[in-house]
């Protein structure tokens, strides 16, 4: 099947497909981040981004800190998404170009009524 304009309406279940990446990432960036937090085996959750903000530009999901620090960025062929099953942050994972190996994120939303 093709991307026609039926499918434009109909959410993409598949996973792992393109679709559903660039979907999700589009809901993702349209959030304002509180923080974002790397797992630290025994220390727990370290912040490491707070005020953030992602971006899908040139085939890259990338994730700024307040200051306009890139702390996260790869490729959207390699990085998968999960929202929390709260649905007040979302898991971001895969090859990080800027610490040069594998990197899970964990973004937070701000909370806004």
């Amino acid at each position: 099947m093709s991307d026609g304009w039926f499918f434009r309406y109909i959410k993409s279940k598949n996973t792992k497909s393109m679709r559903y990446k660039r979907e999700l990432a589009d809901k993702i960036c349209g959030h304002s981040m509180k923080y974002v937090t790397v797992a630290s085996g025994d220390r727990g959750d370290v912040v490491i981004g707070k005020d953030c903000t992602c971006r899908v530009a040139d085939g890259y999901f990338t994730v700024t800190d307040g200051n306009g620090v890139l702390i996260y960025k790869a490729s959207m062929d390699n990085v998968k998404l999960f929202e929390l099953m709260s649905l007040d942050g979302a898991v971001i994972s895969g090859d990080d170009e800027i610490s040069g190996g594998p990197k899970e994120i964990t973004a937070h939303y701000s909370y806004y009524r």
